[in-house]
């Protein structure tokens, strides 16, 4: 007879260490911490529906924005440093609310049965989501605002920030809907596009966010992909450029004081 082989010791389980449950009333850093290390359990809380869900997210998202939008105001400095924060932060919140209709209506369509306070708090917390994405690229982004002077380059990358956000922004609401009853997909992709082109037609509509301007908004209607692709080449004015401008004034101011030999009596 041959003798049975020892067991072989059992690979570690990764849920040797679990996270403790969501408490019953989280407070901003339980929903901060939630919204990073397991978004798709906060989907499912009770708490995180109600009026005090909605004021921390909101809060949330606000702050990382402004936090974002100081970041990019460093690219130009200057009025941007608080121009940019105050355009992207109340953008973000504008945002939030013309497509706060929208969101009601197509994840009705989609088989929710969410409450209107549910989905507000859901938006706000997508927001906050993608806020704190944003937050953690921004050593990154400011990097690069200190090193180039390029506006599609700058406009690449944070625009690339957006998108890379949103795309885990709108996993947790599709998960918060699928705990509340939808069925069906489409209304929400649907949903998706329209508040991605809302954002990005804000980059131009808010404009100047990156460079230098006498006005703090422009009255001028354009759509955003003719913007970008009229500015894509352009870079910040550098130093450099001001003492030859002066330079050139200066020899003008000269020339036309120069006598005229012809005029000499």
């Amino acid at each position: 007879m041959t003798n049975p082989s020892p067991p072989t010791p059992s690979a570690p389980s990764r849920n040797d260490h679990p996270l403790p449950p969501l408490p019953e009333n989280p407070n901003l850093r339980d929903l901060f911490e939630a919204l990073l290390r397991r978004p798709a359990e906060l989907a499912g809380h009770q708490a995180s529906g109600g009026t005090r869900a909605l004021k921390s997210f909101t809060l949330l998202a606000i702050i990382s924005m402004l936090v974002f939008g100081f970041v990019l105001g460093t690219f130009a400095y200057g009025t941007q440093l608080w121009a940019a924060p105050l355009k992207v932060g109340l953008g973000l919140v504008f945002a939030g609310i013309i497509c706060f209709p929208s969101l009601y209506i197509f994840s009705s369509l989609a088989g929710c049965q969410a409450s209107a306070t549910r989905l507000a708090a859901t938006l706000a917390g997508m927001l906050a989501l993608a806020g704190l994405l944003l937050l953690g690229c921004a050593p990154a982004i400011w990097i690069f605002a200190q090193g180039t002077g390029s506006f599609g380059f700058m406009g690449t990358l944070s625009i690339g920030a957006w998108l890379i956000a949103l795309v885990f922004a709108f996993r947790f609401i599709r998960t918060v809907l699928e705990e509340h009853g939808t069925t069906q997909k489409s209304p929400m992709r649907i949903w998706c596009v329209i508040f991605l082109l809302v954002t990005l037609q804000l980059t131009t509509s808010l404009r100047p966010i990156l460079g230098h301007s006498d006005k703090l908004l422009t009255d001028e209607k354009k759509f955003f992909l003719a913007h970008w692709s009229e500015t894509f080449a352009e870079s910040l004015p550098t130093d450099s450029d001001a003492p030859t401008a002066q330079t050139e004034s200066s020899s003008d101011a000269d020339s036309s004081t120069v006598e005229n030999p012809f005029l000499k009596p």
